[in-house]
């Protein structure tokens, strides 16, 4: 592709995600403004919960539509039919995720005393999200494979305008223990309403409900158990790491400090802008790429790209960190010297999944399973050494945690990278296609 063509297709993308991460950060920063702290800390638990429902659901399997479709992702028969075959397998995970969250979210709840009609509506409208969700990251992991992107762009300006208008609504309204279900309700608003669109899309552009035969799903199924395999352990575990500091908070610390950490999450969402970018230009490029020199020079140009990135983010926390406070409200005040923790554990952490999505669209996977006790031992001798018995600590939990996995990811990539860099005919490579 030319220069001016890429730039523009990155400057199309980059304001829509742009916009998206806008349009969510004045949402996140209009709810930790206003909603109380005792409600802002059952909404961050809620939120954890529905993450962890969804991760569970993919074990490795997201990773396995782009290195399976490969170069032919202009077959759009061949894309659905592996799509459908990569999340039928999601949809049964889904009730496995129910079942495992289910304990934890009655225990936490029963903890902090959250209860009550409210709380169980805003509960049942965050599994309607799981359930809307779903059926997104397939159609729009559909559209992605294809490059439509201006369709992608479309629907996701329609669904942030729908959230960011039920929460002004929500919040214009007087305050009470039905406030917390509003913001979920603008959530499940959003997502029904992309969902809708995603449809309509799929009608206008003839993207056919496509099935692969029965020789070509099991060939199919046996590419997505070599990549998948791997990652099922990392998967478990990396999927709780995710929440692993709402999970300490919400079991040991109180409500406050659970309302705390989530309103420091808001912070990092600038990070996300460059991630989305990334994972609709970038990645594709890098499943599609052949082995050799380019496909080394990509890599390498684009994470030095993300670390000088991610070095500007961090040197403001630094500088300026009492006009990233500015934006959570006064009630957040006292955690202006802690600023730097939040954008360095996001940073790092970001970093880490940067290489891991890297290694996966290629297929190679291997190798994550070790991961587990690297990160385990840091996180041990962290909490031996000392302890989450306040904020300062639990971030640096976290800080702990994202180095040992940036580490560790970053040490695989450095040994892929060396062995893409050198010619070698395409059906050699990992990537080798039905």
């Amino acid at each position: 592709m030319k220069l001016l063509p890429r730039l523009r297709q990155i400057a199309m993308v980059g304001s829509v995600e742009t916009l998206g991460v806008a349009v969510g950060g004045i949402a996140g920063l209009l709810i930790v403004n206003v909603l109380p702290k005792d409600q802002y800390a059952a909404y961050t638990f809620l939120v954890a919960c529905m993450t962890l429902i969804l991760g569970v659901s993919d074990l490795g399997l997201a990773h396995c539509t782009m290195p399976i479709v490969g170069q032919r992702a202009n077959e759009q028969p061949w894309v659905v039919g592996v799509c459908h075959q990569v999340f039928r397998k999601r949809w049964v995970l889904l009730g496995l995720g129910l079942v495992v969250v289910g304990p934890y979210w009655y225990f936490s709840s029963q903890q902090h005393g959250w209860s009550g009609a409210a709380y169980l509506v805003a509960s049942l409208l965050m599994v309607a999200v799981v359930l809307l969700a779903l059926r997104e990251h397939y159609a729009s992991t559909v559209l992605l494979i294809l490059s439509q992107i201006g369709t992608l762009n479309r629907i996701a300006v329609a669904s942030h305008s729908v959230r960011i208008a039920f929460v002004g609504v929500v919040l214009l309204l007087p305050s009470t223990s039905w406030s917390m279900v509003g913001i979920v309700a603008a959530t499940a608003a959003a997502s029904f309403v992309s969902v809708l669109l995603y449809r309509k899309a799929f009608r206008t552009q003839q993207i056919v409900d496509a099935h692969l035969d029965a020789g070509t799903s099991k060939k199919v199924d046996a590419d997505i158990l070599r990549i998948a395999k791997p990652l099922v352990l990392p998967g478990v575990f990396y999927q709780v790491q995710g929440v692993i500091t709402v999970f300490l908070v919400s079991l040991f610390g109180t409500a406050s400090m659970l309302a705390e950490v989530g309103a420091f999450g808001r912070l990092a969402m600038v990070l996300i802008v460059v991630d989305r970018v990334t994972n609709v230009l970038l990645f594709p490029a890098i499943a599609r790429a052949p082995m050799g020199p380019r496909l080394g020079a990509i890599v390498a140009q684009a994470h030095l790209a993300y670390f000088s990135m991610g070095a500007a983010v961090l040197l403001t926390a630094f500088v300026f960190p009492q006009y990233w406070i500015l934006l959570l409200g006064k009630q957040y005040e006292s955690m202006t010297s802690v600023v730097w923790m939040v954008f360095l554990a996001s940073i790092v952490m970001n970093a880490s999944g940067f290489a891991f999505r890297t290694l996966s669209v290629r297929g190679a996977t291997a190798g994550q399973t070790y991961s587990i006790p690297v990160t385990l031992i840091t996180q041990v001798l962290y909490l031996w050494l000392v302890g989450v018995s306040d904020l300062r600590s639990v971030l640096g939990f976290g800080i702990a945690t994202s180095m040992a996995n940036f580490g560790y990811q970053y040490a695989l990539l450095a040994v892929r990278w060396m062995e893409w860099r050198k010619d070698r005919p395409v059906f050699a490579d990992s990537q080798a296609r039905l």
